[in-house]
């Protein structure tokens, strides 16, 4: 497996598409500083699922997106992908067939990050656990960054162990016992509530248990009560029905005679319609003349009107035409004032003319000889102007030479102050007390060190008493937990017999109170049950001396045949009284025999007489043909029971004791974890303190080391600065020796300009004196003009209006006389007579006189009319009384009838709603019913009901729903035992397969470091050692001394030596187990030229299993490369890639 290509658009400062290939197995990127080179390992690491935005270098995850240059704007988005070659199948699973794979991760503006795999949106963990185990990942072994190298081995030990396991390819294994202790967590707390719930149910399903019993007979009376209901309702029909048939029969006698009145009253009601016909055409021609006789008067009422009009308008007419006279009158002598007006104004504006045209001329030449003075006074503006910038730009250069020359002059005087400090501290420099201290520090380091190891021992030995003692004490608090639960279920068990006990003595008082021969007691208690004597009582003297056997007492049960039943004993005999208890015995236990078991009294049963019976001790009764087998109820009689709360009790005891003692052990373990945890704590801190000494130390010598290293290194500077200072100090003294010489020449030249600047002033202020006078005449001028053309406005004005004036008075009298002429015509027209209209007067008088004299005729025939129909109607108001009478008859029955139809369609709606049908039911009632037992029967049904008090119906489908779920959660509760079991099953194992894989690769890690080191450095040693003895949980630390070399740390190597260690430890990893690729940044920047030919050696042998892409500005290292990529930054802000192959690029050079 191998990196075939990247492909980068908008990453970093990648803007553009980009494809960077890799076909050969060393590819070397080169470019300069601040191009982009380290962005291509960047974007690996990005791919692989890197989520730290620091470690990209940057402070938020959208900075990897191109943010824009000077000619490019911001991009919305970044990408790039990784095309890998899977030819040699190492990428196992689904991907395992597949030759080439694709892994690409996508980052938007908004912060949204996608991943895709082969072209699929996939999430980051499937792309992280692609390549778990090869080496791979955002920070594995296999990508070295910039300056990474050193630090590597200064790493913290467990940082390390992370490299180890990488290369075991037990990070996956890691992984998964995390997600199983995650499971084993959850599935714990599954059991927890598990068991809750198990609890729970089982409390409810006792209650539910009964409940439904309930639910179950109350189901069954529910159906008798439906049955009997709706037989009631049959029964209600039937006799509804018998009573809507009768009242139908007597409503059809009723129909019958009513038909008959109503033959004999319809000859009469016709002839008063008839009298009724002529009555409405009387009515119709009445209401035609009274009609015609009130038109007639209203046409005669208009015509008055109408001639009273005439005469009115005339009045109005003769008043209007008095009042034109008038206005034409007036409008002639207003006529004549304006016509004179009008000759004023057009005078006035002939004398105005001459001298307004004088005024505009003078303004004329006095505007031109203004604009004349304003042209000379802008080119002595413009002159001016430009002698003031000349010498505003000779004072800008001589403050700028005074202001150089005071810069010089103080760099001089810092010069010279730098030097004298500078050999002031070179006096001071001197690293013989620096040297002393190192010798000093040294024995002091090594007593700190061997008392962290000592203090470390006894911390180790005082956490194994803690967790022993830790352990006890769980164990001591389980067995109390166990011991409380158990007295809990005692209570509750004490709780229900001794309930159990008070409602049997409530039920059988008499059992107690006798003695009963030892195993006898449950046939007794059989007997009083069911011979119903457990009501009695037993008075017992409480001074009887003793007690003796019951004898028989008389009654009418026949004695035992001594044949068959000699030698039996009674139940009688099993009861022992004193005398006066003999009264209480029933006189039946003489009457039955005892025998010993079921067997016998099967045997004996055929010679049983009446009244004789045979008992078992286990409380089976038999008789001559009979058998009665107890229940669990019989056999729990209050001596057993008593015998029970008994053994509770003494069990009570023992478990209360043992409590007791567990508390108190409790108390001895808590007190001897606490001294031990406060021991603990005081070692802990003893052992910081000393780690705290020993770094201290450690750093102080470092500190001093590095102090001496720097003396020296200061002190080489110091020389060169001093000697650079007097070289600035004389070419700074040259520089303002010139600079006086050019401020000297240019304050010359300034005087001049200032003369020429002040001739130029006096010839500006003339020019604008001058220019003045001429606006100020101007102005004069303007408000004369102004004021002579405001008058020949204002004139104009008044003229037109005048004339607008008289034009509207002439049409005003045209219109006056029009009106005059009109109105002299209509009072023309209105003075002559109108003889047709007093003719249609008394035309229309005499038609109204006719139609009177025609009304009072019809109204005369229709009062006859009226009195014809009344006496008719008098005679047809006996028939209408005998039918109103067999009418009402017939309503009662109609609504008697209706209401039986409604009461037996009610019934029906009853039956319906019960979904029964009636001709069933009919059929199955007997013929004799009546509805008064059904009734009875009823209510007898509803009152047990009733007793059965609140019903929960839901009983019993949630007793199964709960029995049911009580079976799924028991199946459930030993699924998630047994999961439990195997997921620490499984842990274990991964716990044992990860610590022989790292043990194997630290071995061979080690073992290949201890190889490699003295090839790279020519000679010295390192070695990789365990901090501690737990290979799940230790962390990795690393020694190296190189050749002649006695150092006691990592941290005293140079930088070279440094990375030369830590690539010897990355090459031995990749020995082992060699990564895909390996990328380096500039892994060689710390190395001479001697120590990278040895890392060029080490890597172009490595380089026939690993692909390397490493980024270097070493000569020797891009020799070694078979390919070179060049990373440019032409255009600021964007990198581009230019690829060259090293074999073509010699051949062509040799062509």
């Amino acid at each position: 497996m191998r990196l075939k290509q990247i492909k980068l658009a908008g990453f970093k400062s990648f803007v553009d598409p980009t494809l960077v290939p890799f076909p050969t197995a060393m590819t070397c990127v080169v470019g300069p500083n601040g191009c982009g080179k380290s962005n291509v390992i960047d974007a690996v690491r990005w791919v692989l699922g890197e989520s730290s935005a620091k470690n990209l270098r940057g402070d938020a995850m959208t900075d990897v997106i191109f943010n824009g240059s000077a000619q490019r704007k911001p991009v919305s988005q970044a990408s790039v992908e990784l095309v890998f070659e899977n030819t040699e199948g190492r990428v196992q699973g689904s991907l395992a067939d597949r030759s080439e794979i694709s892994v690409k991760r996508l980052v938007t503006r908004d912060a949204q990050s996608l991943y895709f795999l082969n072209g699929s949106k996939c999430r980051r963990r499937d792309i992280t656990d692609i390549f778990l185990g090869t080496g791979l990942g955002p920070r594995s072994y296999a990508i070295i960054e910039q300056g990474m190298i050193s630090k590597l081995i200064e790493s913290r030990p467990q940082d390390l162990r992370v490299f180890i396991e990488e290369a075991a390819g037990i990070s996956k294994y890691k992984e998964r016992r995390r997600e199983t202790e995650t499971r084993i967590s959850h599935t714990r707390d599954n059991l927890d509530r598990l068991a809750d719930v198990r609890e729970e149910l089982g409390k409810n399903l006792d209650k539910l248990r009964r409940q439904a019993a309930t639910a179950e007979r109350y189901k069954e009376l529910k159906a008798t009560e439906r049955r009997l209901k709706a037989e009631l309702t049959a029964l209600r029909w039937y006799f509804f029905n018998e009573q809507l048939q009768q009242a139908e029969q007597a409503l059809a006698v009723l129909e019958t005679e009513y038909q008959q009145f109503m033959s004999e009253g319809s000859g009469a009601f016709r002839a008063v319609e008839q009298l009724k016909q002529l009555q409405q055409n009387l009515r119709d021609s009445l209401a035609q003349t009274q009609q015609r006789f009130y038109q007639l008067g209203s046409q005669i009422t208009a015509l008055e009107q109408q001639q009273l009009h005439q005469r009115s308008r005339r009045q109005q007419i003769h008043e209007e035409k008095r009042q034109l006279h008038n206005e034409i009158e007036q409008g002639l002598d207003l006529q004549v004032a304006e016509e004179q007006q009008l000759a004023e104004l057009e005078l006035l504006l002939l004398e105005l003319a001459p001298t307004l045209e004088l005024l505009e001329q003078q303004h004329d030449e006095l505007q031109q000889a203004y604009l004349d003075a304003e042209h000379l006074g802008v080119d002595s503006q413009r002159a001016y102007q430009q002698a003031q910038q000349q010498a505003f730009a000779l004072a800008q250069q001589i403050q700028q030479l005074r202001l150089s020359a005071e810069h010089l002059h103080s760099q001089i005087q810092r010069a010279q102050q730098q030097d004298e400090a500078l050999a002031a501290q070179l006096l001071t420099l001197s690293p013989q007390p620096l040297q002393a201290d190192l010798q000093q520090l040294q024995p002091l380091k090594q007593q700190q060190r061997s008392q962290c190891e000592t203090l470390t021992a006894e911390l180790a030995t005082a956490e194994l008493q803690l967790e022993a003692v830790q352990q006890q004490l769980q164990q001591c608090q389980l067995k109390g937990k166990t011991t409380g639960l158990e007295l809990t279920a005692l209570a509750q068990q004490h709780s229900a017999l001794t309930q159990q006990l008070q409602r049997l003595e409530a039920e059988q008082p008499l059992l107690p109170k006798l003695q009963i021969a030892p195993g006898w007691d449950i046939a007794v208690a059989v007997a009083l049950q069911a011979l119903n004597f457990s009501q009695l009582t037993v008075e017992f003297p409480a001074t009887a001396p003793e007690h003796h056997l019951l004898q028989p007492s008389s009654g009418s049960f026949a004695a035992a045949d001594p044949a068959s039943l000699a030698g039996l004993a009674t139940l009688a005999s099993q009861i022992k009284a004193d005398a006066r208890g003999q009264k209480q015995i029933p006189a039946q236990f003489w009457q039955i025999f005892c025998v010993q078991d079921y067997a016998q009294a099967l045997q004996l049963q055929p010679s049983l007489a009446a009244g004789q019976s045979l008992i078992c001790p286990q409380g089976r009764w038999l008789g001559p043909n009979w058998l009665q087998v107890p229940d669990q109820q019989a056999r729990q009689n209050p001596l057993q029971l008593q015998q029970q709360l008994g053994q509770l009790t003494a069990q009570q005891q023992t478990l209360s004791a043992t409590q007791q003692q567990l508390a108190q052990d409790e108390v001895q373990l808590h007190a001897e974890l606490n001294q031990l945890r406060q021991k603990l704590s005081t070692g802990r801190q003893a052992l910081a303190t000393a780690q705290q000494q020993l770094q201290s130390s450690v750093n102080q010598q470092q500190q001093l080391e590095f102090r001496l290293t720097q003396y020296t290194q200061q002190s080489a500077q110091l020389e060169t600065q001093r000697q650079q200072l007097a070289n600035d100090i004389l070419l700074w003294q040259e520089q303002q020796a010139q600079q006086q010489e050019q401020l000297f020449l240019l304050e010359d030249e300034a005087a001049l300009q200032q003369d020429t600047q002040r001739q130029l002033q006096q010839q500006q202020d003339a020019h604008q004196q001058q220019l003045r006078q001429r606006r100020e005449q101007e102005q004069q001028l303007n408000q004369q003009l102004t004021a002579q053309r405001l008058q020949q406005v204002s004139l104009e004005r008044q003229l037109e209006a005048a004339r607008l004036h008289l034009v509207r008075s002439n049409s005003q009298q045209q219109k006056l006389r029009e009106r005059l002429s009109l109105l002299t015509d209509q009072l023309e027209l209105l003075d002559e007579p109108d003889l047709a209209a007093q003719e249609e007067l008394q035309a229309l008088i005499l038609s109204r006189d006719d139609a009177g004299a025609e009304k009072l005729q019809l109204e005369q025939q229709l009062q006859q009319t009226d009195e014809q129909i009344r006496s008719l109607e008098q005679g047809q108001h006996g028939v209408q009384q005998q039918l109103a009478a067999r009418q009402k008859q017939m309503e009662h029955l109609r609504l008697d009838a209706e209401g039986f139809r409604v009461r037996a369609n009610n019934m029906l709606d009853l039956l319906a709603e019960q979904q029964v049908q009636l001709k069933e039911l009919l059929q199955t009632l007997p013929a004799d019913a009546q509805e008064h037992v059904w009734q009875n029967n009823l209510e007898k049904t509803a009152e047990a009901l009733s007793r059965l008090g609140p019903i929960n119906l839901a009983a019993i489908d949630e007793f199964n729903q709960q029995d049911e779920r009580k079976k799924y959660l028991d199946l459930q509760h030993d699924d998630l035992t047994a999961a439990l079991e195997t997921l620490e099953t499984a842990i274990k194992k991964i716990d044992r397969e990860t610590r022989q894989k790292f043990k194997a690769t630290f071995d061979a890690v080690n073992e290949g470091l201890q190889t490699l080191f003295p090839k790279v450095f020519g000679g010295g040693s390192a070695y990789l050692d365990l901090t501690d003895d737990d290979l799940l949980e230790t962390g990795v630390s690393i020694m190296a001394r190189p050749p002649g070399k006695k150092n006691s740390t990592i941290h005293l190597l140079s930088g070279g030596e440094k990375a030369l260690t830590a690539l010897s430890l990355v090459f031995s990893i990749f020995r082992l187990n060699p990564a895909p690729f390996c990328m380096l940044d500039e892994v060689d920047a710390p190395l001479d030229d001697a120590n990278v030919g040895r890392f060029c050696n080490l890597v172009r042998e490595m380089s026939e299993s690993v692909q390397f892409i490493y980024i270097s500005h070493n000569k020797i290292a891009m020799e070694m490369a078979a390919q070179l990529m060049g990373v440019t930054m032409q255009e600021p802000g964007v990198s581009r890639v230019v690829a060259v192959d090293v074999e073509d690029a010699v051949k062509m050079a040799q062509a």
